[in-house]
């Protein structure tokens, strides 16, 4: 199927995994880094793999705005501790302060947001922090204003104090940085996603980095419990991929 563009077209194609050829075709694709070379495989899951899926990764459906200051970078410098910071693959900086908005968020008819270039933190109204993420343990962290800093009432960060141990990376290509020799994970598409270790936190990120070139990030992922209140609560702005189930001890 080609979806028209400005200057072309998309292809789009959708196979199911019962298919007689997606075996001979998935071993196609292996070799294949999809995201870097400008394609992109998605999967998609059915209600019942989402709700037998004990912990799901959440993604941003938006980007909205940037930490600031961003014409000079020195958002950096006035957010993160960068005494483990390596510029050159982005793993090791450690939140400080609160982040810099440059305005208060126009939500539309979202409540939950991601800034661009910051892929491990999320942001939602007040009150959705109240009623929806509160309740399971989840703290929050104010955000300011960058020229004043003033703290906004519209708005607060998700503060996740946990990390976690993923399982099941053991085909998941790896990048290690020849500054700091450190590594990380490239980006993650058209899989279920690795298994954590278990938990009792309701959201946490990974102890592993996923990224490429000087960004880098750690996944972040829910419980089941979380999804459902997320669902029922009708939270837009995000979506989720189920993760692999871990195995019972």
């Amino acid at each position: 199927m080609g979806i028209p563009f400005k200057d072309g077209f998309i292809c789009v194609c959708k196979i199911a995994e019962n298919h007689p050829k997606w075996p001979e075709l998935s071993e196609l694709l292996k070799p294949f880094d999809l995201v870097q070379c400008g394609h992109t495989l998605i999967a998609e899951f059915s209600k019942k793999e989402f709700n037998a899926a004990k912990y799901l990764k959440i993604t941003p459906n938006w980007h909205h705005g940037y930490p600031e200051p961003s014409d000079t970078n020195e958002y950096r410098e006035l957010t993160y501790n960068l005494d483990e910071y390596c510029p050159k693959c982005g793993i090791g900086k450690r939140q400080k302060a609160p982040f810099r908005f440059k305005k208060s968020p126009v939500w539309g008819q979202k409540n939950i947001l991601q800034l661009n270039w910051i892929f491990d933190e999320y942001f939602v109204k007040s009150e959705i922090w109240q009623e929806d993420f509160e309740p399971f343990g989840i703290g929050c962290r104010p955000v300011v204003l960058d020229k004043s800093g003033r703290e906004l009432d519209s708005v607060v960060q998700l503060e996740l104090t946990e990390q976690v141990e993923l399982h099941d990376l053991d085909d998941a290509r790896v990048e290690t940085c020849d500054v700091c020799g450190r590594s990380k994970y490239l980006p993650l598409t058209g899989r279920f996603m690795p298994a954590p270790a278990a938990t009792n936190a309701a959201m946490f990120r990974s102890n592993q980095y996923f990224g490429s070139g000087a960004s880098a990030w750690r996944m972040v992922i829910i419980s089941q419990e979380l999804y459902a209140k997320a669902q029922s609560a009708n939270l837009k702005g995000v979506s989720y991929v189920p993760c692999i189930n871990p195995i019972s001890p």
